[in-house]
């Protein structure tokens, strides 16, 4: 008689159980937001034109090196902008900092600055491409060539925004915007750490910097259909750690040899941290975003699981890491060893980390720490670079989400970590948001051209790039 008590409890919690999950899932589906709706684009005249525009920077080889290999590529870029961005030209300040440059636009009865970014700085074109990287050929809808993605096509648009809203007469009602540009940014170079410092002497201050980071992808999730304008409300820290191994001065090095030599030491060391669980997963609150706000889109069994984020949070926890490392990359602390060098008497090896949170990171240095105890080893840090992430609800995220959705209308609007890094991280104290998207609309093929070969963009997605930044300034008035 207990049992079948017993059993009529379990399965009824199991009903209930069920319902519940169920009923969250159809409830999600009253979140989707996307429409199907025409995107604001321009004229095929103004398209023409923004095409000749940006043609003109692609073909300018602006190659970062210390050598100054291409200084003269980057003199002809710079007066490509002074020729194409007459009115920018004649009513912005412009401050220089040995190439990496800041528009400054004063607004009437300003309260608030707003910096938009993008470098302009490109890598090398390796590769077998199959238009040259530097003609900006267009074909078949697209124009190739290196910085069309990564991130010229952003730069003409906030440039070639603020040209037309000076033309127009408009008068930045409330704001100050800025526009940067590093000339480094692939090399993480001195360009935006120089604007930096002179933000800090000014006194500046942004209410939000928009670089770029994110941009309109798809497939981001299993199953969803609709495209996703992924905004970067993070990206992860960068730390390095000099790892030196000394010898022992006691002990026979026959008997115990590892403990005697510094080279076998430190390969001892990072054998055993590779071998550690030092590095804990975990989901923090910008990934969470990212599945709560894809789980409406996604058909069923799925929407079931993502709708029901907290139940099956350990599950997918294990699941990730196993399917996508970039997905692993999202839940912990990541490390490698770049460099090794030494001998017998002293050897070094270079650590270095990408955290998702600081505070995490020095639990887990720690330990780290301590199985360099093991092995005579002694770690000290040489490198912090740590952005404090911005809320997923912050007044600036939902301002950025609302332009979207105006322009965008048929995406899906999602926060993110980025696992890569830009040059806004260096302006987390001078910042109250520090969002990264451009509006750059990418399939998969697209995607995978960035810093590879045969990079391009569709030519109807300039125009588009254009019309989001002129609303997202005018947004602020």
């Amino acid at each position: 008689m207990g049992g079948i008590i017993v059993g009529s409890v379990i399965g009824g919690c199991t009903v209930i159980f069920l319902a519940y999950i169920l009923i969250k899932a159809l409830l999600s589906s009253r979140a989707r937001v996307t429409v199907n709706a025409t995107r604001k684009n321009v004229s095929e005249e103004k398209l023409k034109e923004y095409t000749e525009v940006l043609a003109d920077m692609i073909r300018c080889k602006t190659v970062y090196d210390e050598q100054g290999t291409y200084a003269d590529e980057y003199k002809k870029f710079y007066k490509v902008l002074e020729d194409r961005f007459p009115t920018l030209t004649a009513k912005a300040v412009k401050h220089d900092f040995d190439g990496c440059f800041l528009y400054e636009i004063s607004g009437k009865n300003a309260v608030k600055n707003i910096l938009l970014m993008s470098h302009h700085d490109v890598v090398i074109d390796e590769g077998e491409w199959e238009h040259p990287a530097f003609e900006a050929k267009v074909v078949d809808g697209a124009m190739y060539g290196r910085g069309t993605i990564d991130t010229k096509t952003p730069l003409f648009a906030e440039l070639m925004a603020v040209e037309e809203l000076l033309k127009e007469g408009y008068d930045f009602e409330g704001i100050n915007v800025f526009i940067g540009s590093s000339n480094n940014e692939e090399v993480a170079g001195d360009g935006f750490p120089k604007v930096h410092k002179y933000f800090l002497e000014r006194g500046l201050h942004f209410d939000v910097v928009l670089d770029e980071g994110g941009a309109i992808t798809e497939k981001m999730m299993p199953g969803v259909k609709e495209k996703s304008a992924m905004v970067a409300v993070h990206e992860k820290g960068r730390h390095r750690y000099e790892c030196v191994a000394t010898k022992r001065e006691k002990g026979h090095v026959g008997l115990n040899p590892t403990k005697e030599n510094a080279i076998d030491n430190l390969s001892a060391f990072i054998s055993e941290v590779k071998d550690s669980k030092i590095f804990k997963k975990g989901f923090a609150p910008e990934v969470e975003a990212t599945f709560r706000t894809h789980a409406p889109y996604m058909p069923y069994p799925l929407r079931i699981v993502f709708s029901n984020f907290c139940i099956f949070k350990k599950l997918l926890l294990n699941l990730m890491g196993k399917v996508s490392p970039v997905a692993g990359a999202m839940l912990s602390t990541t490390m490698s060893f770049t460099k090794i060098e030494g001998t017998s008497l002293e050897a070094k090896a270079t650590a270095f980390f990408r955290c998702i949170r600081e505070d995490t990171l020095y639990k887990e240095i720690e330990a780290f720490k301590e199985i360099a105890k093991k092995y005579n080893v002694e770690v000290r840090e040489t490198e912090r670079d740590y952005c404090v992430p911005s809320k997923v609800d912050s007044e600036q995220f939902k301002k950025l989400k609302a332009v979207l959705n105006k322009n965008f209308p048929d995406v899906i609007v999602s926060p993110f970590i980025l696992t890569a890094g830009t040059d806004a991280r260096h302006l987390g104290d001078v910042a109250d948001a520090i969002l990264r998207f451009a509006p750059i609309d990418l399939d998969s093929k697209q995607y995978a051209t960035i810093h590879n070969a045969n990079e391009h963009i569709k030519v109807w997605n300039v125009g588009e790039c254009v019309c989001f930044y002129k609303e997202f300034i005018r947004s602020y008035k």
